[in-house]
């Protein structure tokens, strides 16, 4: 029983690949239900021969380069077509232990009564579709289309009712030659020596099967995904406590909170193998088992190809010449994290046709809740686009002062969602970046120079020679004057005639647009003027108010003629 064990594990665990053999790439011969029959039960006890010599754990490379045939020749007797691919090697597995079980006790027709390659021929030259197991449903059908056109393999539904026609012929007797016991130590045996050693020491109630399973199974299976779970969470803790704050933390710490994503796909994939290979679990709990972590493992690495583009986004936008906050680094970031999305959802695709689920279906599911997040996340949506918009045209930097709707502000920060302003109060204005795509904006920053334009009122009784000798006062104090530009002279002359004085328009350019140095050489200006005037007895003209009296109501009224 021992060797059986051996030839069971390596039977059950082995992957389906190529032999390196004298011909390792020609397959087993399925080209009729005969053939398809004889190549199966051979491989079988083959398989069951060569590891009674070798044992369970053997090292020999060639006794290995056998076992791959086998298995390989194994799963090419049936149809797997109808089973999603995370499940094809577990399946075929179980279906040839099951169905190995079911050949050695029924009794077959005489070999030259199975149908070969010519008995399945019609005589117009087409091939008989299929052909069954006198008085079993046990059938091989014709593929007709595809790499194995042709050919007779057991069909998809015998597969997948392999366990269901065990069941119902485990009364029956071995017939002489049969492997007895191969389904007990397929679904019984443990993995590996030590675990055998254990489980031998074990009470016979633990080898008991409960729900289709040892009871040392499902205890063993309760303790390794109860260790995958607390070790999920510690990855997920310590992670999430490495990349807190993120690349404004330091880019070291952020590149390095990627380690634990990429460590949690491991631990459910682990979990797959110590599930299959040693604990040996089967039938439907394997497959639900299977999915779930196969799902969980598909989350993961989406997590992990998202951290890979927003990090690359942050490593390209650190670069010594981009500004943290600008435009530029911001578009590195959102085309990072955008190739990231894209090749997630090409991973969950792909992921998802693994797992078993058509494209169509995926493609329509990711329709419908696209549709779903757009209608729900309108505002996000708008935001997005609108900071895409705000990279794309760069109508102002971080540091600029801008006037946008009723703010007037240096620009903070870029993101995502919002442009921050620091307005010229102190206070910080948070303006959603739609309305910002959409506004006028006026980036005060960008301006080449700072533009005075002046009314100097002067006294409606002033004589026009006074008058002259204002406009070559302000003309001479303003020639060559600190920020003068000689493409833009300064402009002075007598405006117009208002009702209570005479206007006089002040117009000149400073370069370079400094503010602050701006207004110290406004003020220069204005008390040059102020002392030229004085000097040369010009009078400026003072607000006047006239008062009218209304004798009706015996109040007085106080009406501005000018200000």
């Amino acid at each position: 029983m021992k060797y059986l064990y051996l030839t069971l594990w390596l039977l059950i665990s082995v992957p389906v690949l190529g032999a390196e053999s004298e011909h390792p790439l020609l397959p087993a011969d399925i080209s009729s239900p005969r053939a398809t029959l004889n190549s199966f039960m051979e491989n079988c006890e083959k398989a069951y021969r060569l590891l009674q010599e070798q044992g369970r754990d053997t090292d020999d490379e060639q006794a290995q380069s056998e076992i791959h045939e086998i298995i390989r020749n194994i799963a090419h007797c049936m149809d797997l077509s109808e089973i999603a691919e995370f499940r094809r090697e577990s399946s075929a597995k179980e279906a040839a232990v099951a169905l190995k079980e079911v050949l050695d006790r029924i009794e077959l027709p005489k070999e030259k009564r199975i149908p070969d390659l010519e008995m399945m021929t019609n005589k117009d030259g087409s091939l008989i579709e299929r052909w069954t197991i006198p008085n079993t449903e046990i059938t091989f059908h014709l593929i007709q289309e595809g790499p194995f056109e042709g050919s007779y393999p057991f069909s998809s539904a015998t597969v997948n009712r392999a366990h269901e026609f065990f069941q119902r012929v485990t009364h029956l007797p071995y017939k002489k030659g049969a492997t007895e016991g191969f389904a007990t130590a397929y679904l019984t045996s443990p993995g590996s020596v030590w675990l055998s050693e254990i489980v031998s020491r074990l009470p016979a109630a633990a080898q008991e099967r409960k729900n289709g399973q040892a009871v040392w199974q499902w205890v063993g299976l309760g303790v390794v995904l109860f260790l995958a779970a607390l070790l999920m969470a510690i990855i997920y803790s310590i992670g999430r406590r490495v990349s807190k704050g993120g690349a404004a933390a330091g880019m070291t710490k952020y590149l390095l909170g990627l380690v634990f994503p990429i460590l949690a796909v491991f631990v459910p994939f682990k979990t797959i193998g110590i599930v299959t290979d040693q604990l040996v679990i089967s039938g439907t709990t394997l497959y639900i088992l299977k999915f779930n972590l196969s799902l969980l493992i598909l989350f993961c690495s989406m997590v992990v190809v998202l951290g890979i583009g927003r990090r690359v986004g942050e490593v390209i936008a650190s670069a010594s010449h981009l500004q943290a906050q600008s435009v530029d680094a911001q578009l590195i970031r959102i085309m990072s994290r955008l190739m990231g999305f894209i090749f997630a959802m090409v991973l969950l695709l792909q992921g998802g046709q693994h797992l078993g689920v058509p494209l169509s279906s995926l493609l329509a599911g990711a329709g419908v809740v696209g549709m779903a997040l757009a209608l729900s996340a309108q505002d996000v949506l708008k935001n997005v686009f609108g900071s895409i918009m705000l990279v794309m045209d760069k109508p102002f930097r971080i540091g600029e002062r801008i006037k946008v709707k009723k703010y007037d502000g240096i620009v903070e920060e870029i993101g995502l969602r919002s442009t921050k302003l620091r307005l010229l109060n102190g206070h910080q204005a948070i303006i959603p970046n739609e309305d910002m795509a959409r506004s006028d904006i006026e980036n005060i920053a960008r301006r080449p120079f700072i533009r005075r334009v002046t009314d100097i009122p002067l006294s409606i009784g002033i004589s026009a020679a006074e008058a002259k000798k204002s406009v070559e006062i302000v003309q001479e104090l303003l020639k060559d004057h600190e920020g003068f530009n000689p493409e833009f002279p300064p402009r002075v002359w007598l405006n117009d005639f208002e009702r209570d004085h005479l206007e006089l328009k002040m117009i000149y350019w400073y370069h370079p647009p400094d503010y602050w140095k701006y207004t110290e050489h406004a003020d220069v200006v204005n008390r040059q003027i102020l002392e030229a005037f004085e000097g040369a007895g010009i009078q400026m003209a003072l607000p006047t108010f006239t008062t009218r009296i209304d004798k009706s109501s015996g109040g007085a009224i106080p009406a501005p003629e000018s200000t």
